[in-house]
């Protein structure tokens, strides 16, 4: 890995670290055993996989499949309806998979915007979100990230999300609570 990606990865899992989530740098060829790994220390037993042809290409679905996970994909999983996909029938440990348009490393933040393989709720229906970036996607600054990302022509799409770390909110005592308004864990394989 080439010393600006290596210090901008190394940025974005520390930013991760302080806010509660977690990750790691992966190879390709790792990535759909890293994957299977992180959902089995979560005890995940249903995974809802964003429509990117870079999840079976690195393996992710198949390796999950393979771990005895149930794969949905985007947007054909919605097909079983929000009660599952929420947990609400079927397993209550289940895992949104994205694909970051780009990874902030100033921040500790992935983009995430929708389209037609990833729904703007991928990562807030399940317990758990585990995103898979590519290290070619990091970027040094947010500004940079959203200029790069929704600067040139064309319509930015419905929803954008920057998402950070699991969800959290406090009350009026300051109690934390996570998973508030979305995952209660979420980690990041950047994949090189």
């Amino acid at each position: 890995m080439a010393a600006e990606v290596a210090a901008l990865a190394a940025g974005l899992l520390r930013k991760l670290e302080g806010r509660r989530a977690s990750g790691e740098v992966v190879e390709r060829r790792d990535a759909g055993a890293a994957a299977a790994r992180v959902c089995g220390d979560w005890g995940v037993r249903r995974a809802l996989l964003a429509g990117d042809p870079l999840l079976d290409d690195l393996g992710v679905s198949e390796a999950l499949a393979g771990a005895g996970c149930e794969v949905l994909r985007w947007p054909d999983g919605r097909g079983l309806g929000w009660r599952e996909l929420l947990g609400l029938e079927g397993p209550q440990d289940t895992c949104g998979v994205t694909v970051p348009l780009l990874g902030v490393a100033e921040r500790g933040t992935l983009l995430l915007g929708t389209g037609p393989g990833h729904g703007r709720s991928i990562d807030v229906v399940s317990m758990r979100h585990l995103a898979v970036l590519p290290a070619e996607r990091l970027r040094p600054t947010l500004a940079g990230a959203l200029a790069e990302a929704y600067g040139g022509a064309g319509l930015p799409p419905s929803a954008v999300s920057l998402v950070s770390a699991p969800s959290r909110t406090s009350d009026i005592e300051k109690i934390s609570t996570l998973g508030a308004h979305g995952s209660v864990s979420m980690h990041v394989l950047v994949v090189t």
